[in-house]
């Protein structure tokens, strides 16, 4: 507790609360006797844009842990997912607002550099975060800090129909076969899709990257190559998509195996083949896609007992209980967490592709990519420029608006 509070600027308050509760737990063992459940009292003010269909969950772990906590006491605002981000900026620049937010994961580097929200690695141990899904923690690792915790996983994943393609395939080459061999009359046993928003993951899979550790742009060598050689062997399996619903209306349709989308769409998917023909497989080796989530910001105004109540609350919230009963109780909810069982198959496969995600950048130097990249992708795809070249030029490109977005 010394050391941290000299050495690391953790809170007096927080560390003596956390020193008593080791002590406690000592002396009893000591003793022989049970370790006394330790008590956390505090008020934690939250704000939220959670929709009907997603409060139901969320209020189940909030009865359980407060039933497990008495002396925590909640105050609880409903804003606006379209005024949220400004109502608190707003109110934290002036030392309010809640304690708690969730939020965007794509507002957190904003609200950390404005020194809205604050760094809670003092309080998470590795242990903890390593029953988090490593693709949604990477969403709150920013700038050397743990800017909250994630809630939720949301992505990019691949679809099947196992009607028509009964086995998932295991390599890139193996889908390649597998479509190429059920392809026949009105069935195309692949139409995958090549956006950057759903192809940019399987730059992770083939083992490059969007960008470094200092977000610079980290694509332009052999790695990448080998992703837009991939992307133009999709033309091997059936159709390419860029940013059409073509490839989910053929699929709905009972007419193609495999394609690529985003979680968002499971549930229509399985109404409309029928949840018994529907897979979410595993990422084939090679390929991969981006991981998202909202986000749980702790403010940097709280202190005091309301810090200690607003971590134990966030850290709740990422245990196995807690995303359990909010899966329940929110039928689109996927744990990030590790362990969790949710009631319905689907959702559960989706637990596991995600595992072999990739953390969707939530970076402000992640704006200097997007039209550059799309630019790139589709002189490939379209003008059969060199895969080197577009990636050179779209290189330069995301260099100059990166210095831009820096100030240099």
């Amino acid at each position: 507790a010394l050391q941290s509070v000299l050495n690391e600027g953790v809170d007096p308050e927080f560390a003596l609360g956390q020193a008593f509760n080791a002590v406690s737990a000592a002396v009893a063992e000591i003793k022989g006797e049970e370790a006394p459940a330790p008590e956390t009292l505090g008020t934690v003010t939250l704000w939220h844009a959670l929709k009907e269909g997603e409060i139901e969950g969320f209020t189940a772990a909030l009865e359980a842990f407060q039933t497990a906590n008495p002396g925590v006491e909640f105050d609880i605002l409903f804003v606006p997912f379209d005024d949220l981000q400004g109502k608190f900026e707003t109110a934290a620049a002036t030392g309010g607002g809640p304690s708690m937010l969730i939020g965007a994961a794509d507002w957190g580097p904003t609200f950390y550099n404005a020194e809205l929200v604050a760094d809670v690695s003092d309080m998470a141990s590795t242990a903890f975060l390593t029953t988090i899904n490593q693709a949604a923690l990477g969403s709150v690792q920013y700038s050397d800090a743990l800017i909250g915790l994630p809630f939720g996983l949301k992505g990019v994943v691949m679809y099947r129909n196992t009607s028509i393609i009964p086995e998932a395939p295991t390599s890139f080459d193996a889908l390649v076969a597998a479509a190429k061999e059920a392809t026949s009359g009105d069935i195309v046993g692949a139409n995958l899709e090549a956006g950057f928003f759903f192809s940019a993951g399987h730059l992770y899979g083939v083992g490059g990257m969007l960008m470094d550790e200092n977000n610079d742009p980290a694509f332009n060598n052999e790695k990448g190559v080998e992703w837009l050689n991939i992307l133009l062997e999709f033309k091997e399996a059936g159709p390419v998509e860029y940013y059409t619903d073509n490839d989910v209306n053929l699929f709905k349709a009972g007419n193609t195996g495999i394609i690529i989308d985003g979680t968002w769409n499971l549930t229509a998917l399985a109404e409309a083949i029928g949840e018994e023909n529907l897979a979410v497989d595993p990422w084939p080796t090679g390929m991969s896609g981006f991981v998202q989530n909202d986000n749980i910001y702790m403010s940097a105004n709280v202190d005091g007992d309301d810090k200690s109540a607003t971590w134990l609350f966030m850290k709740y919230l990422n245990s196995p209980e807690a995303q359990a009963l909010i899966a329940e109780g929110n039928a689109g909810f996927i744990p990030n967490v590790a362990g969790v069982e949710v009631a319905d198959r689907l959702r559960q496969e989706a637990v596991t592709a995600f595992e072999g995600g990739a953390a969707f950048p939530v970076i402000p130097e992640m704006g200097a990519f997007w039209g550059p990249m799309d630019t790139a992708l589709q002189s490939v795809l379209n003008e059969g420029v060199d895969p080197a070249q577009a990636l050179n030029t779209a290189y330069e490109a995301i260099v100059a608006a990166i210095a831009e977005i820096r100030g240099e």
